[in-house]
């Protein structure tokens, strides 16, 4: 069936239309869209308008080769520009959606399997600390809520004040934040997610340099407006801080190609989320997150009171995505390394009280044997003693036999002499 050639519209802007209709109404989606179309035409160097021209005037077999071939044509190309198959996928998504909502014929398109390559890294959070330092009052609350709520930028920046009410109000933590269906991705459905208490005073400090707040005020906006702020601008504040701090030495960026997302961006702060949030569960996360629950799944079966998720997010989520105060794990460390320095200590004092008995006993050896020295040095001087007492005694002794010899001797020569006369 050929098209009404006295109808005329913008081609593009009711594919669009169509598109959000029947599947989903996310900005962003329809903003690549139009630009993957866009990049179709310019490699064909054509018109949407000059396309559906070209269905009326040429046999179906005929347009469908060509145009098959045409998109082979692109992928080619993009490939040899250095495109990942992901995001050839989605160039090509786009084009097939062109066409079936045009009701065009197309014939062959290869498919592939993508091999997703996540250019992005984990991000510390002594990182986010320090991208919080010199952020700005505004960057640093869009910052901090983003780690700490999960929350898509484009979705944050959609945010209204009356979004956050009356939990902001109040000073609860941790504070709820809805999500109505008309920002969230895709429209959806609805769902809330919370903040902790470094992101409320973070945001607290931002709100004080805004005059006229009401419930319809954007909670984030331009500087010096009240117009939204822009996702593209606030992820080039990010990207300005990782710059700055990669030239100080504090952060390791790396971006491989120009064009190309570096290790570190925006998004890292959700990723964050989801990885220090997974205390609380799977499930729940994705929810805080505004993601679908995987098919087969039953999401009508997971709770939906708010006091519930608050607790839960309270007790198994929030502790964890600290960022300026210690987390618990890092506590329990900081516990560890103490015991260990008091076992250490202990341990070093137990080795010099045993250097010290040691000593001890040592000195008692030393004086008992000083006193076994002494008592051998009194014995020697007794046996001393009693030998010069001993050879005392035989010198007087022999002295007083020898007199007694001679005086004896000295009689019986007496006795004889008188003998003889």
């Amino acid at each position: 069936m050929k098209s009404d050639k006295n109808v005329t519209f913008d081609i593009v802007q009711s594919w669009l239309d169509n598109v959000a209709y029947s599947h989903s109404k996310s900005v962003h989606t329809q903003t690549e869209y139009r630009h993957n179309i866009n990049r179709f035409c310019q490699f064909i160097k054509k018109t949407p308008e000059q396309i559906l021209k070209e269905y009326d005037a040429a046999s179906d077999r005929e347009f469908k080769r060509t145009y098959a071939m045409y998109v082979r044509g692109l992928i080619g190309s993009l490939l040899q520009q250095g495109f990942t198959t992901s995001s050839i996928k989605v160039v090509v998504a786009a084009i097939q959606s062109f066409f079936k909502y045009n009701d065009l014929p197309l014939g062959h398109i290869p498919t592939a399997k993508a091999r997703v390559v996540y250019h992005n890294r984990d991000i510390k959070r002594e990182e986010i600390i320090e991208i919080l330092r010199i952020a700005r009052p505004r960057d640093r609350a869009f910052f901090c809520m983003m780690a700490q709520t999960g929350l898509r930028p484009h979705t944050m920046c959609e945010l209204r004040l009356k979004h956050i009410q009356p939990d902001f109000d109040k000073n609860v933590v941790p504070c709820k934040i809805q999500i109505p269906e008309n920002i969230a991705k895709g429209e959806y459905r609805e769902y809330f997610t919370f903040m902790g208490e470094e992101s409320i005073k973070h945001l607290t400090d931002y709100l004080k340099t805004r005059s006229n707040l009401t419930p319809e005020s954007y909670l984030f906006t331009m500087h010096g407006s009240e117009e939204k702020l822009d996702p593209k601008s606030i992820s080039h504040r990010f990207r300005d801080a990782i710059m700055k701090l990669k030239q100080k030495g504090i952060i390791e960026y790396d971006q491989k190609k120009e064009g190309k997302p570096g290790t570190v961006r925006l998004y890292s702060l959700r990723k964050y989320f989801r990885k220090f949030a997974n205390q609380a569960g799977f499930e729940f996360v994705q929810f805080w997150m505004g993601h679908i629950v995987s098919k087969g799944q039953e999401e009508h079966y997971r709770p939906n009171d708010v006091e519930f998720h608050r607790q839960l997010y309270k007790e198994k989520a929030m502790p964890f995505l600290r960022i300026e105060e210690a987390t618990p794990s890092e506590y329990d460390k900081s516990l560890e390394a103490m015991k260990q320095n008091y076992e250490k200590r202990f341990k070093n004092q137990e080795q010099q009280i045993k250097i010290l008995q040691a000593a001890i006993k040592s000195q008692d050896a030393i004086h008992k044997e000083y006193e076994e020295i002494q008592k051998v040095k009194k014995d020697i001087e007794a046996i001393k003693r009693t030998q010069e007492a001993t050879q005392k005694f035989i010198l007087e002794a022999n002295e007083k036999t020898a007199i007694e010899f001679v005086r004896s001797i000295r009689e019986e020569a007496k006795k004889q002499k008188q003998q003889k006369t």
